[in-house]
């Protein structure tokens, strides 16, 4: 567990100093504390999808953990977010879930999809309110 959280830890670190500089210092604050917890809850959320899997909870958060640490520095960049938010969610975390649990393709790519789809309506709606 050392090795994904520290990766989480230092990519917060180049995702920060991107967050300040397009949106300023609150959110470049959160850019540092908000990855590992977040990840924890996130990686509860998508092992739902692969319960009766091959492995447990931990292999979940370490299949996630990885693609978030590298989405995070892309996140800040106004045209680039949603993009790669849509590349790491729709493909690298379906597939790395169904090669590691050992489940289906789709099964993966339909519920990361739809995690996807609920959190993708939540930010829009929170975005145009």
């Amino acid at each position: 567990m050392r090795a994904p959280a520290l990766f989480l830890i230092f990519s917060g670190l180049p995702a920060a100093i991107l967050w300040l500089l397009f949106w300023g210092l609150p959110p470049a604050l959160v850019a540092v504390v908000l990855p590992l917890p977040l990840s924890f809850l996130l990686a509860g959320l998508y092992h739902l999808g692969v319960l009766g899997g091959r492995h447990g909870y931990v292999v979940t958060w370490r299949v996630l953990a990885y693609p978030l640490g590298l989405y995070l520095p892309f996140a800040a960049v106004p045209l680039l977010g949603p993009l790669w938010a849509a590349y790491f969610g729709f493909v690298l975390i379906p597939l790395g879930l169904a090669e590691v649990h050992e489940v289906g393709r789709l099964r993966a790519v339909l519920f990361c999809a739809a995690i996807g789809v609920v959190f993708g309506a939540a930010y829009y709606i929170l975005s145009v309110a």
